[in-house]
């Protein structure tokens, strides 16, 4: 009599895409961040344009200040702000959430290669949020394009990329959260990392000298990546794609970095 040992076979590509896209829809948190973005930004682009002549939320000098209130698609697409922050926060939860529950142990074990877990798991992610931004970048921008004149057409030159290029920006951001989380393994340490990173460092950045200050703060994340949803640029500022390369730059390393991790330490 003979016995058949069966070799244990990984999970296929295919497989890892379908479990980690059941893991993410699974979770009510997903759509609820999904759709607060995607209501939130319309919003905002509604209330920001519709007030555009009275100097913005409040009256003359209300509002954030980092909105031109004379640029209508600046304003139709200004509630990026916020999403960013909801959407990276996602990106930290739906790694951490796992490291929480102990699934990710479950995970690994039926795939003892690390970096095809967090490739799965980012192009879920990645695919999730760039057509749920999308949506949300051609919505906020029909909508300025009711309620406020000048604005210029997407066949203008430039426009169509700070629309698309919202919806790129939205979803780097969110993977650059996603990195966060699989090298820290705390919600709490990688939302605050990624806010530092995102929001508090270009303010800082603003403090610096005048003549070496700029050259800084160009290169911090949302300072790069933000010279996609430019219409123009200044000499302080990348070129358009080039900044968003910069970014990519950003969430490469960063999930590279997580795949490194992964593999010199326990589940």
């Amino acid at each position: 009599m003979t016995t058949t040992l069966e070799t244990p076979t990984r999970p296929s590509t295919a497989g890892l895409l379908r479990g980690e896209w059941i893991k993410a829809r699974s979770l009510r948190s997903t759509w609820y961040v999904l759709a607060g973005s995607l209501v939130g930004m319309v919003l905002l682009g509604l209330l920001f344009t519709s007030t555009a002549g009275d100097g913005g939320p409040g009256g003359n000098g209300g509002g954030p200040p980092s909105v031109d209130f004379a640029q209508p698609l600046t304003l139709a697409l200004a509630g990026y702000n916020l999403a960013q922050l909801a959407l990276g926060v996602l990106g930290v939860l739906l790694v951490t959430g796992e490291y929480t529950s102990g699934t990710i142990r479950s995970t690994f074990a039926a795939t003892p290669r690390r970096w095809p877990v967090v490739a799965a798991k980012a192009a879920v992610l990645g695919g999730v949020v760039l057509v749920t931004s999308t949506v949300a970048a051609l919505a906020s921008y029909a909508v300025g394009s009711a309620v406020t004149d000048g604005m210029p057409g997407l066949g203008d030159d430039g426009v169509l990329r700070v629309v698309l290029g919202t919806a790129l920006y939205l979803t780097a951001i969110t993977l650059l959260g996603s990195a966060l989380g699989w090298l820290l393994r705390s919600t709490a340490g990688a939302v605050a990392t990624l806010f530092g990173l995102v929001f508090l460092l270009p303010i800082l950045g603003n403090l610096l000298p005048a003549d070496w200050g700029p050259d800084v703060v160009r290169w911090l994340p949302s300072s790069a990546g933000g010279s996609l949803l430019r219409l123009t640029t200044t000499a302080d500022q990348f070129a358009p794609w080039t900044g968003f390369a910069v970014l990519v730059g950003y969430v490469a390393v960063g999930l590279g970095a997580a795949v490194w991790r992964l593999g010199t330490r326990d589940a």
